[in-house]
């Protein structure tokens, strides 16, 4: 996961502005509640990326900003506010945000963002969003740009969790010409074993989002495992890349803001959220690690590494 999610102590503080700008579609004085999960980078650059895109397109809006600092209290102390103060739309970012108005406010169209996947969106008939994972097609195309001569992908998985997603990501890597190899895990123990039958097929290891497979308590395995077979590592954060991962997909926060405006406005001009399908970050960034390239023998190209978000 992507390392948003440090808790920090402060109280709900809220925020009212207004964008006294010509309306195009939606009404004088309508209310739009943001309610932000957290004060980290990402968060902020989402936000902003919002509130530019509803000026640039003229939108004459209140915006009520709810911080929240990663508390539940605060988010449902926040959501008894956001009802009675006539918010149209809620922004959430971020997954606690994100729960909190869907189940607090079924009936208050719910914009979400940075949140990992779309699963509880389409469960809820009053929130669509831009998720943070990028379609499984982008990601594999990305190994074929960065390592042109890997065609075995290897993946360790939960099927509890990811089961679905991988049977999926092994259709489209056929489609694509490459090989999916893939090893199921139930508990940490099983691990190590995963990795070692991987190390004698796997030309790279793909870092899906698993909350075992990729928890904080096996990261240094990993890393360790890559380093030592020589197998590149695809980080699913910037985070692992400045450890050690090759490198990992990144996103535009301000433009996922902006897509998320792009939402708001349909929901303001009369489209329900559930005529509005979750969408995915529609620009890709990346960062590399120069150093774990030299270490396993891995040349990134030029002007992939000009490119590049973040060089490690």
């Amino acid at each position: 996961m992507i390392p948003m999610r440090r808790i920090f102590a402060a109280a709900v503080m809220i925020v009212t502005f207004g964008m006294c700008l010509p309306a195009t579609g939606a009404d004088a004085g309508e209310r739009i509640a943001v309610l932000v999960g957290s004060s980290e980078p990402p968060f902020e650059e989402t936000l902003t990326g919002f509130q530019r895109y509803l000026s640039k397109q003229g939108i004459e809006a209140e915006v009520e900003i709810y911080r929240i600092a990663g508390d539940a209290s605060q988010a449902e102390q926040a959501i008894q506010k956001i009802r009675k103060s006539g918010a149209r739309v809620i922004l959430t970012l971020g997954s606690l945000s994100t729960e909190a108005a869907i189940r607090k406010s079924p009936d208050i169209p719910v914009i979400a963002c940075l949140v990992l996947r779309s699963d509880a969106l389409r469960n809820a008939p009053n929130a669509t969003g831009v998720v943070l994972e990028f379609p499984l097609e982008v990601q594999f195309r990305w190994i074929q740009t960065m390592l042109p001569d890997a065609k075995t992908i290897g993946v360790i998985y939960n099927p509890d969790e990811n089961g679905k997603r991988v049977e999926a990501a092994g259709r489209i890597a056929r489609g694509l010409g490459l090989s999916l190899e893939t090893q199921e895990i139930h508990s940490l123990q099983d691990i190590p074993a995963a990795l070692n039958d991987l190390s004698r097929s796997a030309d790279v290891l793909w870092g899906l989002a698993d909350n075992l497979a990729l928890s904080p308590q096996i990261a240094k395995h990993i890393l360790l495992f890559s380093f030592r077979n020589s197998i590149p590592f695809i980080g699913p954060s910037a985070a692992w890349v400045k450890a050690g991962a090759l490198y990992s997909l990144d996103w535009d926060y301000a433009d996922m803001g902006a897509q998320c405006g792009e939402m708001a406005i349909k929901v303001l001009r009369g489209i329900p959220p559930s005529e509005i399908p979750p969408a995915t970050p529609r620009k890709v960034l990346y960062s590399v690690n120069l150093k774990t390239a030299r270490q396993i023998k891995i040349t990134i190209p030029e002007q992939l590494e000009k490119k590049a978000l973040n060089i490690y």
